[in-house]
């Protein structure tokens, strides 16, 4: 999948002296708009297929479908420079499909991304092994202001994570039913600051989400 932006952009690029096939009928805009779709498409549709599976453990269909319309796009390349008749329908197709892979992974890069990024912390808090080191990294989390929660439970608490982290500044992360004592060290000092800064508990909080909120409505 290296080899695709050197080829593509042979492709965009005016190479009619050396006899290699071009876009060079194209309008300039036009060539552009497909250089810039096929590395986006190219680059996200990379790191999207490494980390589908490995950082959220499941397959999308979202990431098969642009695979598809890639190689279609692909094949409209080729086709490109053997049918005259055929180029300015071909470019439609290359831009719609190109186009279509690109926002397809550029969806899954949001979610995919995010996945990367809460599998990372995990992996750095689940290395320290003792309260006394977790109080180390609270400290420095605390003055860095870059507080976490783990909360332990089935699911997550809905709303949770958006609230604590637009009015309290604390990232939060779901971690299951298995609970990591270590972790729970971490959580305990993070309720301690929040009773001490807000004179409240966490589970104040939590009622602030506002689907308790409708849940106590009814």
């Amino acid at each position: 999948m290296d080899l695709c932006v050197p080829i593509a952009a042979n492709l965009v690029t005016n190479h009619s002296r050396t006899g290699y096939p071009t876009l060079g009928r194209l309008k300039t805009k036009t060539k552009y708009i497909l250089l810039i779709l096929v590395i986006l498409g190219i680059a996200l549709l990379y790191y999207n297929h490494n980390n589908a599976l490995t950082e959220t453990s499941f397959d999308p269909v979202e990431l098969k479908y642009s695979k598809w319309f890639f190689g279609i796009g692909i094949l409209c390349v080729g086709l490109y420079f053997s049918n005259k008749n055929w180029r300015n329908v071909l470019t439609k197709i290359m831009l719609g499909t190109f186009g279509i892979c690109f926002a397809l992974n550029l969806y899954l890069f949001i979610q995919i991304y995010e996945y990367v990024q809460i599998n990372k912390v995990y992996a750095e808090y689940a290395e320290i092994e003792t309260c006394e080191e977790m109080q180390k990294q609270f400290e420095t989390d605390l003055k860095k202001d870059e507080l976490k929660y783990f909360h332990f439970g089935l699911g997550s608490i809905i709303g949770a994570k958006e609230l604590l982290k637009s009015k309290y500044k604390i990232e939060y992360f779901s971690m299951g039913c298995i609970i990591e004592s270590e972790m729970e060290c971490y959580n305990k000092l993070v309720e301690k600051h929040i009773r001490e800064k807000y004179k409240k508990s966490i589970s104040d909080i939590f009622k602030e989400t506002d689907f308790n909120k409708l849940i106590e409505a009814k």
